[in-house]
């Protein structure tokens, strides 16, 4: 299952991957997504238009397992997040390990940021998911889809308020 989401920010592209990878910003956001996450790895290579940066967390949703992963899950869901940020593309790769069934669940992503006026954004997800579960890989397939398209609607308000608040 392919989909796309898409929303406008007023700034510039440096500064909201700038804000994107700063701690403060994710504390907050994933504090109001309500999702543990734990930092593995970050790290940067080079700089300006040749910076990498390598980041893997794993996030923990502090909310009940949907149903349809009850039968998968034993207590609370947890998944690895991969992200490789390339600026030069203006674009991060994002790759999650289910902590279940990561066989036969696959999600991954292209996160970028195209700049559209002087101070406006078009930030742009483009993501895809498998499972290859019988009987339910469908269902599993949009209840993972329909969750990223709720927590982009509350991390794209949040967004939105953090960058008024920190000029």
């Amino acid at each position: 299952m392919k989909y796309t989401i898409e929303d406008d920010f007023d700034t510039t592209p440096e500064r909201y991957w700038a804000m994107f990878f700063d701690e403060g910003y994710n504390e907050g956001l994933f504090a109001r997504l309500r999702i543990g996450r734990r930092v593995l790895e970050m790290r940067r290579e080079g700089e300006g238009e040749a910076l990498v940066i390598y980041r893997t967390q794993v996030l923990t949703p502090q909310r009940e397992v949907p149903a349809i992963f009850a039968k998968f899950v034993k207590g609370a869901i947890a998944y690895t997040e991969k992200n490789v940020f390339k600026a030069r593309e203006g674009r991060m790769v994002a790759e999650t390990v289910p902590g279940f069934a990561a066989d036969k669940v696959k999600t991954r992503g292209v996160y970028s940021v195209r700049a559209l006026g002087p101070a406006k954004v078009r930030r742009t997800w483009e993501g895809e998911c498998s499972c290859s579960i019988p009987f339910v890989g469908g269902k599993v397939e949009q209840t993972i889809v329909d969750e990223v398209k709720a927590s982009y609607v509350e991390t794209t308000t949040f967004t939105r308020r953090w960058l008024v608040e920190h000029p």
